[in-house]
């Protein structure tokens, strides 16, 4: 329905770039539960756990940016919306999961990006603090960018309205 709320306490139906992505999102809506809790996220992500540490859930994105050759999620594996939620060990093992990847996929080169607070905010779909890593291919003629919301241009850019 057009009236319906597109943004709940988990998830932004707003920022879904994909159907198969807003259909799973609905799903999580009517079940009222956070996609990316561990005991949820087999239920929602049909994508394999690549790696799993004591902080932080790797695999693959379920909805990948158009264009990316590796599209990876890091996902806090105990629910926290927030950068400041997570403990010193936590971030020293997110460095680890980097670490990992970067030797297991022999990227020459990405962006690792980390939204958190209001989805009107920031354009993630998903609440539960994740970062994203995406690598594309070179830069070449005729190639357009891989692009992302970072977050909406203001009509004020001096500063937070």
């Amino acid at each position: 329905m057009a009236d319906r709320p597109v943004k709940h306490e988990h998830v932004n139906l707003a920022h879904a770039r994909e159907p198969h992505q807003r259909a799973t999102m609905e799903r999580i809506v009517q079940d009222g539960v956070c996609p990316f809790c561990r005991e949820h996220l087999g239920t929602y992500h049909t994508k394999p756990i690549l790696r799993e540490t004591a902080h932080w859930l790797v695999t693959e994105n379920f909805a990948p940016y158009s264009g990316a050759r590796c599209h990876l999620l890091f996902i806090s594996a105990t629910h926290a919306t927030a950068p400041w939620e997570l403990s010193d060990a936590a971030w020293t093992d997110l460095r680890q999961a980097l670490a990992w990847v970067r030797e297991t996929f022999e990227l020459p080169g990405g962006t690792f990006l980390m939204r958190w607070g209001d989805t009107d905010y920031t354009g993630s779909s998903v609440t539960h603090l994740h970062a994203q890593l995406v690598s594309g291919a070179p830069r070449a003629e005729g190639r357009e960018p891989i692009l992302t919301a970072l977050g909406y241009k203001g009509s004020d850019a001096s500063g937070p309205e």
